[in-house]
């Protein structure tokens, strides 16, 4: 029977078409980057969608009419998120995930021209490290698929996956940490790796955290621009003589890509405009307006593009000016490198940390690993490559397949099936 393995991410997706004979092929998903299907929807209509590339450049001719979403994904292992009101109904998020697999069954129907009903499906080691909300994620998914036309849905882990890619070239015994890195999760698998049959005991070590490029950038949002948009907002309400700041549950949603559309909801713009109205300064009156602008607009995806080039400029440089312009609302801010990695090196601690996880699960040492391989597209961040490199040394890093590492994967398991 012929599957599909699907590598739905946080950033990017992916899907080869395994043939019931047993032949793995890439399938083009979109028509400017490929294989590399973006994780961006976008509705200026009712029953009207986008994806990927075609998505950005939808939302930019239709002028951030609509609703743009992107890393959809995090919000699996919310109970609280019951969903959001897209053109006046309701759509949870299996409805949301199920919108955006179908769209890729249906594209890769055509390229197939098969109708497959079969999924291998990638998830994180961990959702969330709470074991109920984990499940929930996973439920979520599962529920997705079947709305996307999907009748058998298997799961294998992520990091697993990268591991099968990795056994698929090499044949010497070896003792491999997998590190896959991307925009919404970070996974670490401890395996043997070895020319004979897979099995279980393969696997030494099985960790994860929902900590990635996503939540890098937002570290910089949070520590550098979010005061642009009212971070740092104080006010005072008639009556009282206490000063109040703005809401740290609201700056936690600024800083987030995935969270950042959802201030639009009414409840949250409303309170917003009424807090507004009691600001203790003009000044704090313009960055709440540039709030204001930022969500009306739906301007949160160009800008967290501009926090990444930022992101990714400082890893050469020793300083980089991010700036971001729309009609009368200009944003500068000149981050440093020092700076930043201040900020953000406590996050990376936490990633580490988790890695380390799985020696304590096998009772194996660092100094056991004979290779580390990166894959994910936030692996190509110079503090991470700097972390690995000083518990493993440098020569023990090796790159492989940034993008299609766990789809090559889930290939190889859907093989086996």
């Amino acid at each position: 029977m012929s599957y599909y393995a699907v590598d739905f991410g946080t950033s990017n997706s992916l899907l080869n078409h395994v043939s019931s004979d047993g032949k793995i092929t890439p399938v083009p998903l979109d028509p400017n980057s490929r294989y590399v299907l973006r994780s961006l929807l976008y509705t200026p209509e009712k029953n009207v969608w986008f994806f990927g590339s075609e998505a950005i450049n939808e939302y930019v001719t239709n002028e951030g009419e609509g609703r743009f979403f992107r890393s959809i994904k995090k919000f699996l292992p919310e109970p609280g998120y019951t969903g959001t009101t897209v053109h006046n109904r309701n759509l949870n998020i299996s409805e949301m995930v199920a919108v955006f697999l179908g769209e890729m069954r249906k594209r890769a129907n055509t390229f197939t021209g098969k109708k497959i009903e079969k999924i291998v499906l990638g998830r994180p080691a961990l959702y969330s490290l709470d074991k109920e909300h984990d499940q929930l994620a996973e439920d979520r998914m599962r529920k997705a698929c079947e709305l996307a036309g999907f009748k058998e849905v298997i799961f294998c882990p992520e990091p697993i996956a990268a591991g099968l890619d990795y056994r698929a070239d090499d044949e010497k015994e070896k003792i491999i940490l997998i590190t896959d890195f991307g925009g919404g999760t970070s996974d670490f698998t401890l395996m043997k790796v070895h020319d004979k049959p897979y099995s279980q005991e393969d696997i030494l070590g099985l960790s994860g955290i929902f900590i990635a490029g996503d939540v890098l950038d937002g570290v910089m949002m949070r520590d550098f621009i979010s005061p642009h948009f009212g971070s740092q907002f104080e006010y005072q309400l008639p009556g009282g003589s206490n000063t109040l700041q703005f809401p740290r549950n609201l700056l936690k949603k600024i800083c987030s890509p995935a969270h950042i559309t959802h201030l639009r909801e009414k409840d949250t713009w409303e309170f917003l405009q009424h807090i507004n109205k009691f600001a203790l300064s003009p000044l704090d009156q313009q960055r709440m307006q540039n709030l204001f602008t930022l969500v009306e607009c739906q301007l949160g995806f160009p800008l967290f593009n501009e926090i990444e080039k930022v992101k990714v400029a400082l890893g050469t440089n020793k300083s980089s000016l991010f700036s971001y312009r729309f009609l009368d609302m200009l944003i500068e801010q000149e981050v440093e490198a020092e700076g930043y990695r201040k900020s953000v090196t406590p996050t990376i601690d936490e990633v580490m940390d988790v890695m380390m996880d799985v020696f304590k699960q096998s009772g194996l040492q660092a100094s056991d690993v004979d290779m580390v391989c990166l894959t994910g597209g936030t692996s190509q961040f110079p503090l991470i490559q700097e972390q690995l490199k000083n518990i493993f040394g440098p020569q023990k890093l090796q790159v492989h397949n940034i993008y299609q590492s766990v789809v090559n994967g889930l290939s190889q398991f859907a093989l086996k099936l």
